[in-house]
């Protein structure tokens, strides 16, 4: 009797739980085996409840990629296909219109979820179930799926305050995937913010605005991999860098204005974090060739920085960093310039 009593009470309880239903989008421009093998991933998940929503162009099929998802011949799998070629910004700028289960991530088509990462945020939202964004920790790989690091270790729950604090101290590690959020609550932000170029930064100011929204819920367990690739300077991303940054900080500009607390808190941490991406910059601009460069140079980086400090009223003195300062010098000398660049030919690493 008591073994019949005690299996109808976990029926009722299982049948009473809510079933929570995701989406998986992964927006898509080409590189089949790693899109197969992030479709492979999400595939093995041990929670049933869920699609995969493909965001591909009119040149995504340019390697066979979107012929090897239909050779797949998985209902869960959905292609949308822009009929046009579509830039990142305009391809992830869908994302709020498709239709998706009440439930949504975003994942990056090279990255890859470990089997229990559905389960896992399923469990987080029936633990706090009034929380607006899920998260849960993750490892870095390479290009060839080794492992890097561990991401930095999160707190249980952050509100927004909490999250702004550590983002622009650079304490946690913040990327577009992984993070789980309410379809309707990313619909009614406007979905991802599109005016950063190349998305920099923008994945940032909607994981402020989602906590806004009440906070961010973390289960400390590793679900799943982000995929580092090796950087080759081909062609200049420093202005975009720059140009992405700028607009960050006009945006926590107009955070300060919505309350004292979050005026304060930002206007306690922007120095450092002002400084601190001027370094990162500055550091990848005096590796970038001057042809290359798009006439940006580490005065003009400076200067662009601190006009925008200057208006927020935050103080910026990016020159009393040793390495800002030898860089410069380094930049400035041809002769150095040149043995310099040569110099990292040789030696990748970071001296600076």
């Amino acid at each position: 009797m008591f073994k019949f009593l005690s299996i109808n009470i976990y029926l009722v309880h299982y049948m009473s739980e809510k079933i929570n239903s995701f989406s998986i989008i992964i927006p898509f421009k080409t590189g089949k085996k790693y899109l197969l093998d992030c479709l492979h991933s999400v595939l093995e998940q041990d929670y049933p409840h869920f699609n995969i929503i493909v965001l591909a162009d009119n040149t995504s099929n340019i390697d066979d990629s979107l012929d090897a998802i239909d050779a797949l011949h998985h209902p869960k799998i959905k292609v949308q296909q822009s009929n046009q070629n579509l830039d990142i910004l305009q391809n992830w700028s869908r994302i709020k219109d498709i239709e998706k289960n009440e439930y949504a991530t975003i994942l990056g088509y090279d990255d890859l979820l470990h089997k229990s990462f559905l389960s896992t945020i399923n469990k987080l939202i029936q633990q706090y179930p009034d929380a607006s964004l899920y998260h849960t920790h993750f490892n870095y790989i390479n290009s060839n799926s080794q492992w890097i690091k561990k991401c930095q270790p999160l707190p249980e729950k952050l509100n927004a305050n909490e999250y702004i604090e550590h983002a622009l101290n650079e304490t946690i590690d913040i990327m577009a995937t992984g993070y789980v959020f309410k379809s309707k609550d990313y619909e009614l932000l406007g979905g991802i913010p599109t005016q950063y170029p190349n998305l920099i930064y923008a994945d940032l100011q909607l994981w402020i605005a989602l906590t806004q929204k009440n906070y961010l819920a973390v289960d400390p367990s590793i679900q799943f991999s982000f995929r580092i690739h090796a950087s080759t300077t081909k062609t200049s991303k420093d202005s975009i860098l720059l140009s992405a940054f700028l607009i960050f900080l006009d945006y926590l500009n107009h955070l300060k204005k919505e309350s004292t607390e979050l005026a304060s808190l930002i206007q306690n941490n922007t120095e450092k974090f002002a400084e601190n991406t001027t370094k990162a910059i500055a550091h990848r601009l005096l590796r970038t060739p001057k042809e290359l460069r798009k006439g940006l140079t580490i005065d003009h980086l400076v200067n662009e920085i601190g006009e925008k400090c200057n208006q927020m009223e935050v103080p910026y003195q990016p020159f009393q960093i040793r390495s800002i300062r030898i860089a410069r010098v380094i930049e400035t000398n041809p002769i150095l310039n040149h043995l310099f660049l040569l110099f990292k030919k040789i030696y990748k690493k970071p001296v600076l």
